[in-house]
Order: structure tokens, then sequence, then C-alpha cells
């Protein structure tokens, strides 16, 4: 994931500091960008097909683990999720349990889950700048992927922080809390 500078100008967008949701949705539709602190962030190239399955394997847990009659409900990237005017993200898979936050535009305010599945183009910013503004906007609980090592790190918010990480390998199982959901790491990156 890049910042786009000289890019943006290229792609139809006025240059400036400080772009905003409202700038945002006047972004062409063929841009995929997040923003954070108010800056562009291209979101190409397009992820691995190994990140696309683990991805969607993600999802399909989790979907198939909640019930029509749950609170919570799961979505995929892209779906953006407005956490201030200069703070929009789209994490690959998140959680939200309360259908207030829900509208068709996106997410308008913080999930309660959300996972990243880490490349090489996004690991600094997912494991720095992303999980300080999950922490500050009070994502309980945040999941990293780890693509090559086939492993989990977990997050919990508690007392308004992150504490240290939680590291989940192959058969050792962790808990989604937010909707009470166990599942063996391995399993992220079953074929």
């Amino acid at each position: 994931m890049k910042h786009l500078t000289d890019g943006a100008a290229m792609s139809g967008i006025p240059l400036k500091s400080g772009y905003t949701y409202e700038d945002y949705r006047g972004f062409p539709d063929d841009l995929r960008c997040e923003i954070v602190d108010g800056a562009i962030y291209d979101m190409t190239p397009a992820s691995s097909t190994k990140h696309q399955r683990v991805t969607g394997q993600i999802y399909h847990l989790i979907r198939k683990h909640l019930s029509p009659s749950d609170a919570c409900r799961v979505y995929i990237s892209p779906t953006d999720v407005i956490l201030a005017n200069d703070q929009i993200v789209q994490p690959d898979v998140l959680v939200v349990c309360e259908g207030g936050k829900v509208r068709e535009t996106g997410i308008f305010g913080a999930p309660d889950v959300v996972f990243e599945v880490l490349s090489p183009a996004t690991e600094i910013k997912d494991r720095g700048r992303k999980l300080e503004i999950y922490e500050l906007f009070g994502v309980r609980e945040y999941y990293l992927v780890h693509l090559d090592l086939e492993f989990v790190e977990r997050y919990v918010l508690s007392g308004g922080a992150y504490g240290r990480p939680q590291i989940f390998r192959e058969e050792q199982t962790f808990t989604i809390d937010s909707i009470g959901f166990e599942i063996a790491a391995g399993e992220l990156f079953a074929d």
C-alpha cells in the first residue's frame, strides 16, 4: 500500500492536504484507496490469490457461525469503514454487532472485530498506524493474519488499549469473543 501523491492528480483527484470523507465519496469508482490521517493510500495492486483465498475463508467461517437472528454481521473488503471524517479504511474482514452503524454506503463507527490479512505491501501499515487507529476508535478485537508463516496475531482492547498480542498457530484455537466463536488458526489457511 503506497501513499498517493502525484498519482492522485493523474487519477483526477485534486492534490491537497487533509482529504475527508466528502472528498472520498467524490473519487472515481475504480480507485481503491483508504484515507488515513487525511492522506490517500492506494490499495493496489490486487492481492495475491492466497490472500484472497484466506480472506474468503475467514469471511465464510464467520458467516457460517452467525445465525440470521444474530445482531452481528460480517463484511468483506471492499467495505468502507468511516471512523472519522479523515479516517476511512477498508479492512479485509470485519464484524459489526451494532446495526445502527451499518448504512448502504458503509460502516459508520468502529467495527467490533477486524481481520487484516498481511501482505508485504500492507504489513507495516497494518501493524503500525492502522493498529493505532483501531485502538483509538475502539475496535474490540484486531487480528493480523500472516500468510507466509500461517499464524494469527490477536489484539484485544482492554481499558482503551491493546495489550501484548496473542499468537496462534495450526491447531491452537482462539475465540472471537464478540461473537463467541472458537476456531483453530489452521482453519483460516485450509484449502
